[in-house]
């Protein structure tokens, strides 16, 4: 008689985030920079960073496309990981967190330490929402007994 063993391919990590709470997570992440920037204008902090040979004022409009473009590609990032590899998230997260910390870099061309600060929180709040929110949307929901 002969062994009828059967392998199993390998299986891939299935995708448990949905569109509408990965963007849930994008916006809150935009929203949490709109709102540190709104409250270092009203504070009189003016967000001005070097910029070549000059300065520049961080406006709204970046405060707003930075985080959104930011949150888009890391989506997007998860989702091709998780249609080719088991091991999408942890590979997901290595580069996220990366990107994360080098993203803090941005803050030290700000010309005043009050900028500075206030960048750098910018950076680590949408970083922190996007990094732990995205991987949360991934979470096997909890079962209940």
């Amino acid at each position: 008689m002969e062994n009828l063993t059967q392998t199993r391919p390998r299986e891939r990590a299935k995708p448990t985030g949905t569109a509408r709470s990965e963007a849930i997570v994008v916006l809150v992440g935009t929203g949490l920079a709109v709102l540190a920037w709104a409250a270092a204008k009203a504070a009189g902090i003016e967000l001005v960073v070097k910029s070549g040979s000059g300065t520049r004022e961080v406006a709204l409009g970046s405060v707003i496309v930075a985080p959104l473009l930011v949150g888009a590609l890391a989506v997007g990032l998860l989702r091709l990981l998780e249609r080719r590899t088991s091991k999408a998230l942890r590979i997901w997260t290595i580069v996220a967190m990366t990107v994360w910390v080098l993203s803090v870099l941005g803050p030290v061309s700000a010309t005043t330490v009050g900028a500075g600060l206030v960048l750098a929180s910018m950076h680590l709040l949408v970083g922190g929402v996007v990094v732990a929110g995205l991987r949360l949307t991934r979470a096997e929901p909890a079962r209940v007994a």
